[in-house]
């Protein structure tokens, strides 16, 4: 009874697909157009969304550098914000 139900179903949802897709297009042209115009639409929003995230990703490295860095030894006695100091020794050779 279940397989019975099963295959109904099956051929219900085929016809149903099938159905859809033909009232896309009237002909084979129309539903590559189709098809071909989702894809794009598809590709600019994941090209939106990959700037979105590598947008979010570069904030979060900001903030991990700015919490990491305070704590780094800085050279020649510089202050963290400041360049640090280069001595000059004239004369030396």
């Amino acid at each position: 009874m279940a397989s019975n139900l099963q295959s109904v179903f099956a051929f219900g949802l085929g016809f149903v697909s099938g159905w859809g897709a033909r009232s896309l297009a009237d002909s084979p042209q129309g539903v590559g157009v189709k098809l071909m115009e989702v894809a794009m639409k598809a590709n600019k929003r994941l090209g939106q969304w990959a700037a979105a995230e590598g947008e979010r990703l570069e904030d979060m490295l900001a903030e991990a550098r700015s919490r990491v860095e305070p704590d780094l030894p800085v050279p020649n006695g510089a202050t963290n914000g400041s360049k640090p100091r280069i001595r000059m020794v004239r004369g030396a050779a």
